[in-house]
């Protein structure tokens, strides 16, 4: 079972790893288009970790899947952008939706009242699951964006983000104690 937890800006090699193991599959289903290497090392160097926050299933000391949450409050106030990926030998076991349910918290609590998925018409699976976390969906040719209104925070909402952020960190300690590779600053 993963770790979930919110990665730090030091561990964005880490990151780039995880999304160059995507099969050229995964990688279309994630960039919307076909990428290279050079495309993954520029998106991951480019990062801006003041309004990107990388929530990643971590198993045995590496990323397996991780959901990028995007917010620029000069363009975009109120909206913000998920992207989310999942090496192919851990998909429909769930990860993906918990990183989708854990960034959709972790919007709401920074106010966010839009999300917004962009994905390919074709990938039914990550339609699938934006309609089970109650999406209004927009297709635009082979496109399809998934927009998701949240409600303010609350006590609620607050409290489960500090409690998966503790989770988070003591199931990363344990995992490391336990035979998992902590991932390391790059």
């Amino acid at each position: 079972m993963p770790v979930f937890r919110k990665l730090f800006p030091a561990e964005r090699g880490h990151y780039r790893d995880h999304l160059l193991r995507l099969g050229v599959s995964d990688r279309y289903a994630r960039f919307a288009g076909t990428v290279g290497d050079a495309v993954i090392d520029r998106h991951v160097a480019r990062m801006d970790w003041t309004r990107t926050t990388v929530i990643a299933a971590v198993e045995r000391g590496a990323i397996v899947g991780a959901v990028e949450l995007c917010t620029d409050r000069t363009v975009w106030p109120d909206n913000a952008e998920i992207a989310i990926s999942v090496e192919a030998a851990h998909q429909s076991g769930g990860i993906g939706s918990v990183l989708v349910r854990r960034a959709l918290t972790v919007a709401r609590n920074r106010s966010v009242a839009r999300v917004h998925l962009l994905c390919l018409a074709e990938n039914r699976r990550m339609r699938a699951m934006m309609r089970r976390l109650g999406a209004r969906q927009e297709a635009d040719g082979g496109e399809v964006t998934a927009i998701v209104e949240l409600p303010r925070p609350s006590q609620y909402s607050l409290a489960l983000e500090a409690l998966e952020d503790g989770a988070g960190a003591v199931n990363s300690l344990l995992d490391h104690m336990h035979g998992g590779r902590a991932l390391r600053a790059a």
